[in-house]
């Protein structure tokens, strides 16, 4: 091999080199008091956490991941035992480095090597603190008393604004970097994602105009594409809703479904009552929230014309009828799984839950979503009594 190939060999190999670094990324971490602790790095395929590489902590309580072929903006899951997770936001050619304790990984976690993954960082730690205060206030609320529930309710509801008011002022502050994808799908727990109501396409439309320019390939910029348009279709529905609430004559779709003894219950054999169509499902606390406020509101004006037609969506049966039996609901309680495609919640464009609607003596939805003071001042009105 002459002098002038091996330089270009030489050559070669760098600029292959070179071009491995531009597209992969590379994460350094230290947790102090790990030692022995498996640190699991994942990837979400086909909407499964799929781990890529694992790592034992040793003595020098560090580990270090090499990710190759990253698009731009990637997100990756990092996990330590049980002690902890958080979410990375990867570049090609980033170099992260974590330092966390065991005892707080995301709490205590600190980042540096690249501003969007600070940001990121940030969110979750924001985040997180919400979801321990709300924590503390369910595990406070031993009293299932309405006055308490009601509190709890208004409670539950101050933390999600404020941490909706932060992630909207987040994404309007920094439009073009991709952590802004992560303020769009937080959850305040397990079950109240932040943004996802037609109201919010606005904010939407804005985020995804301003990706769309720095990220135009990115799969997950496409994912919020395909989100707006569901917003948007969700608005014009909307909009047709509230023109059914205003119309004289409002054609409700019928109702006909099973209760835990396999009775069917026909919604329109209610006329002449007003009706509570609520829809629920037995392991949203909200929902158990919402069942011990409707309880003495039932218990008070059944007799005078009041009832409560409630479609569950769950879709292990099993539990919805331990649940009906347990909390012993007085209403009619009927079974309509999710995962077979409700009809009922279709037909009702059901998206959030829980969700109701309040029909009047003549069949007529007269109200939507009404819950504590508002519920109680539609159904008395509908009923026409004082007290």
């Amino acid at each position: 091999m002459n002098s002038f190939t091996k330089i270009v060999l030489v050559f070669l190999a760098a600029a292959l080199a070179s071009s491995c670094a531009r597209h992969s990324a590379r994460v350094e971490g230290h947790i102090a008091g790990g030692k022995g602790a498996v640190v699991l790095l994942k990837k979400t395929r086909a909407g499964k956490p799929v781990a890529l590489d694992s790592a034992r902590l040793g003595a020098s309580e560090k580990f270090s991941f090499s990710i190759s072929s990253l698009e731009p903006a990637s997100f990756y899951q990092l996990v330590v035992d049980t002690l902890g997770s958080l979410t990375l936001l990867l570049h090609p050619g980033d170099r992260i480095a974590l330092e966390a304790q065991a005892h707080s990984v995301l709490a205590s976690c600190r980042t540096s090597g690249s501003e969007d993954m600070e940001l990121a960082l940030q969110l979750q730690q924001r985040l997180a603190q919400s979801n321990a205060a709300l924590d503390s206030l369910l595990r406070a609320a031993t009293d299932d008393s309405p006055q308490q529930t009601a509190e709890v309710r208004k409670a539950v509801a101050r933390i999600f604004l404020q941490q909706k008011r932060h992630n909207t002022t987040f994404i309007v502050t920094h439009p073009t970097s991709p952590a802004s994808i992560t303020a769009f799908y937080q959850k305040l727990g397990q079950e109240l994602p932040l943004f996802g109501s037609p109201d919010d396409r606005f904010l939407l439309r804005m985020l995804t105009d301003s990706l769309r320019l720095h990220f135009p390939k990115s799969s997950y910029v496409n994912a919020l594409l395909i989100k707006l348009d569901e917003l948007e279709a969700a608005a014009r529905q909307s909009a047709l809703q509230e023109l059914m609430l205003q119309a004289t004559e409002v054609d409700k779709p019928e109702v006909k479904l099973p209760d835990a003894q396999g009775k069917v219950h026909v919604l329109s054999e209610l006329k002449g009552k007003v009706v509570l169509l609520d829809f629920w499902v037995s392991t949203s606390s909200l929902c158990l929230m919402d069942n011990r406020e409707l309880a003495p509101l039932y218990e008070k004006y059944h007799s005078r014309g009041f009832e409560v037609f409630q479609v569950s969506l769950d879709d292990d049966l099993a539990r919805w009828k331990s649940a009906v039996e347990e909390h012993a609901l007085p209403w009619i309680s009927v079974s309509c799984p999710a995962a077979e495609g409700c009809p009922a919640a279709r037909d009702y464009r059901v998206e959030n839950i829980p969700a109701n609607f309040l029909i009047n003596r003549q069949g007529k939805i007269v109200g939507k979503d009404l819950y504590g003071d508002d519920l109680i001042k539609k159904v008395k009105a509908e009923l026409k009594v004082e007290n």
